[in-house]
């Protein structure tokens, strides 16, 4: 991800058993699962908790996946951050 304070690599891992799609990010803050995962029309939505400083954070998250690669949005829920843009490749 590329934010107003640098770019901070992270990994989005998806998992499909038994019906049900669950999710997790992992980044610089930690590994936290994606919760309300739900596929959309042209992708996904989530949510996705974590801690900052000693403060946790919620965000939405969401994303298209095209072949091999993925792009979406991530909003902190804080009045003044703005959506952040991302964009990934299919991990090998």
């Amino acid at each position: 991800m590329v934010t107003p304070f640098g770019k901070h690599p992270a990994t989005l891992t998806f998992d499909a058993a038994g019906g049900a799609l669950s999710g997790k990010m992992d980044s610089r803050l930690g590994v936290a699962p994606l919760e309300g995962l739900t596929v959309t029309h042209d992708g996904f939505d989530a949510t996705v908790s974590m801690e900052f400083q000693g403060k946790p954070y919620a965000a939405n998250i969401t994303g298209q996946v095209e072949d091999d690669s993925i792009s979406g949005t991530i909003k902190v829920k804080l009045p003044i951050a703005p959506p952040i843009r991302y964009t990934g490749t299919r991990a090998s």
